[in-house]
């Protein structure tokens, strides 16, 4: 190699590599220190925030503006950007700006949970899954701030299947929420770096959706994949049947994007867009019976009223979205008057609840050095590639591949072509604090989890879960009282359908997880082998037998975080996301799903926003513009 192609990073590898085996050993206690410390820096950082904003003090007097919306999340961040382009907007988010944290996709799976950036909703008990969950409650994330749960989420940016949205086309009535009527609001803001080609992908958009620089075994798990018969396909492109890629993400430069950075920030310094946060709106108002003008919202500790011109926007996501209609006066009537709330529209708000149910199969344990072990592979060097050059480890969120297909069951209901399971790979081994931290996230028991993870902690290892795509159970949110204050009550009825075919699903999806994990030549060479320890609960029951994995799934199965349905099109709101029974108001976001889509949902509720902006640019196109 001549002098000349000697580069500044080639030099500083050989000291790096000296350096680390000597640092590491002080390195991944302080590392420890600092994940096991989040509650207290997440807690120090907003409540300095929150004192700074609440100097910020807006007028007493209600200001009147042309649109306001209610909710700063995946679907509120698109919708400010879009009409505030042209119209007067206030945008209500009762969280805060994004912790720097948030930014990195590697640390992802250790924000969520905490109440600065969570609302932390638990579901009523379970009677059929989640068994292991405390007090057999599901523990369900919902992001709070500027950003909502794109600051939060595992990012993984899945559009769904052709034929979620011809069926949603069916449901409504109105051919646009077709495929093909769709795509174009994925297109929108997409600035797509893969492969694929224009017809279905967008280019210069807002957002950034590719590849991490580290995908880990994710090409090895879509290989695995090939042996047994699954394309590898792009699942954000041409439509498909089945397939198996790995994950493309908003990331732009190993930093979070959705929707924060790509919608909200730029959009911030327009004279026409007003942010108020630590905004908690707890009702929507109205004049004449059934007109939205406006909104009662408190915020540090006074009760204030703003007005909308043209219409309210609800955006607060698959669990605030109904509550704040309910509140209002909208939902089932009998419900409302229980708790002495005047009916305005009798419309099923609440009903038609709907999520992804996923049973984690942890750990398989690898006799090969290919996963992310945090104590060997997380070191100094990692952070200073992500923080000088966005790449290596921190550059993930985590999950490296997926998957969805069909089940014996949908292929024996003519639905072989549309997928009702799906595969998350995770190339990431258990560490020391795992079992504190995998309980905090789904409302585990430590000293079960701890237990259950003792062979695997340490080990090279990666995880699947599996993934019922297309429930058939069906649950409801109510009010849990008439006070904004109150918890909402959340029942998913999680594998309760008629027939147990969730529930059999799953069971089919578990069997083919282990053959393909432990039987394919792309898993076997690396010596893949799933955890020999009983989990908790079903210790009595023969290892691996039929009656363990039923066990297994009935127990160890927690939320995907893929609500939706709660203020579905056709029932609560139009095809055109007007609410039913009064005027000016409009809901966007994933409760307006009739059907939530076969995988992750942020980018439907994204296209969602995309295509109500549209709408409403289009109605109001003829009306006086803010220049």
């Amino acid at each position: 190699m001549s002098a000349l192609a000697i580069t500044p990073d080639l030099l500083l590898d050989p000291i790096r590599l000296l350096l680390n085996p000597f640092i590491q050993p002080i390195f991944v206690p302080v590392l420890y220190l600092v994940l096991d410390s989040f509650a207290f820096i997440l807690s120090s950082w907003f409540s300095a925030d929150r004192v700074q904003d609440e100097q910020r003090r807006e007028p007493l007097q209600p200001e009147t503006y042309d649109f306001i919306i209610v909710g700063a999340g995946s679907a509120g961040a698109i919708v400010a950007n879009r009409l505030s382009r042209n119209f007067r907007v206030l945008l209500l988010e009762a969280g805060s700006d994004p912790h720097p944290l948030q930014y990195i996709p590697g640390i992802g799976q250790f924000i969520y949970g905490f109440p600065e950036v969570d609302w932390q909703h638990k579901t009523v008990p379970q009677k059929f899954a989640s068994l292991n969950s405390i007090n057999q409650q599901s523990s369900w994330t919902a992001g709070r701030g500027l950003g909502g749960t794109g600051n939060i989420n595992l990012m993984i940016h899945l559009r769904g299947h052709k034929r979620d949205f011809d069926n949603w086309a069916n449901l409504t009535g109105d051919p646009s929420w077709s495929h093909e009527g769709v795509v174009p609001f994925f297109k929108a803001h997409e600035d797509y770096n893969g492969p694929g080609d224009e017809r279905y992908h967008g280019y210069g958009g807002d957002l950034r959706i590719e590849a991490p620089d580290y995908v880990g075994m994710g090409y090895d798990f879509v290989r695995a994949a090939e042996e047994l018969g699954y394309k590898n396909v792009d699942l954000n492109g041409a439509p498909f049947t089945e397939g198996f890629d790995i994950i493309r993400f908003p990331i732009k430069r190993g930093v979070r994007q959705a929707p924060y950075k790509a919608f909200l920030e730029p959009a911030l310094p327009r004279k026409t867009l007003t942010v108020r946060r630590y905004a908690h709106v707890n009702r929507i108002l109205f004049k004449d019976g059934n007109v939205a003008y406006g909104v009662q919202y408190d915020r540090h500790g006074r009760t204030l009223t703003a007005f909308a011109s043209k219409e309210v926007i609800i955006s607060a996501g698959c669990m605030g979205t109904p509550k704040i209609l309910m509140l209002s006066g909208i939902g089932p009537g009998l419900h409302l008057k229980n708790l002495g709330i005047p009916v305005i529209s009798d419309v099923p708000v609440g009903e038609n609840l709907q999520d992804h149910i996923g049973v984690y199969l942890s750990y398989f344990t690898l006799e090969q050095p290919r996963s992310v072990v945090l104590e060997r592979d997380l070191t100094v060097t990692e952070f200073s590639e992500w923080v000088f050059k966005g790449t290596g480890i921190l550059s993930s969120p985590g999950s490296q591949a997926t998957g969805v297909f069909s089940s014996s069951l949908a292929k024996a209901r003519g639905e072989a072509d549309w997928p009702d399971l799906q595969f998350f790979f995770f190339g990431y081994a258990a560490f020391q604090n795992s079992p504190k931290h995998v309980s905090r996230l789904f409302n585990l028991k430590e000293d079960e989890i701890t237990e259950y993870y003792k062979t695997s902690i340490g080990k090279d290892g990666a995880h699947v879960i599996v993934t019922g795509s297309r429930p058939f159970s069906r649950g409801y949110i109510r009010l849990g009282g008439s006070s904004p204050y109150d918890k909402i009550v959340i029942e998913p009825n999680y594998l309760a359908d008629p027939g147990d075919v969730d529930f059999k699903a799953l069971k089919e999806g578990v069997q083919k997880a282990l053959e393909l994990m432990e039987n394919t030549e792309s898993f076997k060479r690396m010596g893949s082998r799933f955890n020999n320890v009983s989990l908790p609960g079903c210790q009595h029951l023969e290892f691996r037998s039929d009656p363990y994995w039923e066990c297994f799934i009935r127990r160890f199965s927690v939320t995907l975080h893929h609500p939706g349905g709660t203020a579905a099109m056709g029932t609560v709101v139009t095809p055109e996301l007007k609410v039913i029974g009064v005027q000016n108001l409009r809901v966007m976001d994933t409760s307006v799903e009739p059907q939530i889509p076969i995988t992750n949902t942020q980018a439907s509720t994204m296209m969602i926003a995309e295509k109500g902006s549209f709408m409403i640019l289009e109605q109001w196109k003829d009306n006086k513009i803010v220049k």
